[in-house]
């Protein structure tokens, strides 16, 4: 079995689509607060909760009498609804968001750790074992606070224009990431 395994790596780093965090981001900025605390904060948070669900979530099948395709196909749906909602235009403006805790809260779930990335991750270490999706997890998280803590510096020079173009690109990879698993999880009722 390979260790690192690039593939998966850029699937997670899209899921969490770490762009889609920027507009909070530049709210603590507007507010004087902390930026590279707020983002080390969060992506530790969210990184916790992710080593949580890496462990726990293939026994949560056995809890809840659910298989694998079953839940490849749900985890699918909400991958997709979140990529079709991270395709779709919005509000370009900066999120307000009260202090310090509410920021790092929300970056770190639903942002970036949410319902897609959950599914994803319970249905990837059931593939590729706690070891190899932990190892590959760990890549993913070090490239998001790499940005985060890069983003933290050029912020008064951003363009938020083009980080919204670039989140509507990584929604489409997303949205892509879905659709194999609904046909993954389909395929694999219909071979039963």
């Amino acid at each position: 079995m390979e260790w690192l395994n690039f593939a998966l790596i850029l699937q997670i780093f899209v899921l969490l689509n770490p762009l889609s965090s920027f507009p909070f981001l530049m709210n603590a900025y507007k507010k004087k607060l902390n930026v590279k605390k707020i983002a080390f904060s969060a992506v530790l948070t969210a990184f916790i909760i992710a080593v949580a669900i890496i462990f726990i979530g293939p026994y949560m099948f056995n809890l809840f009498g659910v298989t694998l395709n079953s839940f490849r196909i749900a985890g699918g749906i909400v991958l997709l609804l979140l990529g079709i909602n991270t395709v779709r235009p919005k509000d370009n403006g900066i999120k307000e968001v009260g202090g310090v805790n509410s920021l790092i809260s929300i970056i770190a779930t639903p942002m970036l750790t949410g319902p897609a990335t959950i599914s994803f991750l319970t249905i990837q270490s059931y593939e590729f074992g706690h070891t190899a999706l932990l190892l590959n997890t760990v890549i993913a998280f070090i490239l998001v606070g790499v940005l985060f803590i890069t983003f933290s510096f050029l912020i008064p020079r951003v363009n938020v224009g083009l980080i919204n173009i670039s989140s509507r690109v990584l929604g489409l990879f997303l949205t892509a990431v879905a659709i194999e698993m609904i046909a993954k999880g389909a395929s694999g009722f219909l071979a039963k």
